[in-house]
């Protein structure tokens, strides 16, 4: 179960144990390497009646802190394949947004060494 709040629905088709427990499993293992993440939601919508046929949708949202929200959404031939999809989406979303904050922490702390230069020890 993740550390964190999570909102699953389903749109279109009957809550399934097996989705929710596949979203759950895969929050828990992001939640162990992106300490940033908040709160969780998803949303898993079945194709409508008489549209495309085999075009699950599933989107997901990672609210993190900062206030602000990263998500990955894709379709699939079947459900479960929509949400894997739309959690890999969220992952590289998640590692750029990781690699963008440790970029900007380098650049503030070369700053402040760089304005320490020359200062008495």
């Amino acid at each position: 179960m993740p550390s964190h709040p999570v909102r699953i629905e389903f749109a279109g088709m009957p809550p399934s144990e097996v989705l929710d427990a596949s979203a759950r499993r895969r929050m828990r293992g992001i939640e162990a390497a992106h300490h940033s993440v908040l709160s969780w939601s998803a949303r898993i919508e079945a194709p409508p009646p008489g549209g495309q046929e085999d075009r699950f949708a599933a989107v997901v949202r990672a609210h993190v802190s900062g206030g602000r929200t990263l998500s990955g959404d894709a379709h699939g031939h079947d459900a479960l394949a929509a949400l894997r999809l739309a959690f890999n989406a969220l992952e590289l979303h998640l590692e750029a947004d990781q690699a963008s904050a440790r970029a900007r922490a380098a650049a503030w702390l070369a700053a402040v060494r760089s304005r320490m230069r020359g200062w008495p020890e």
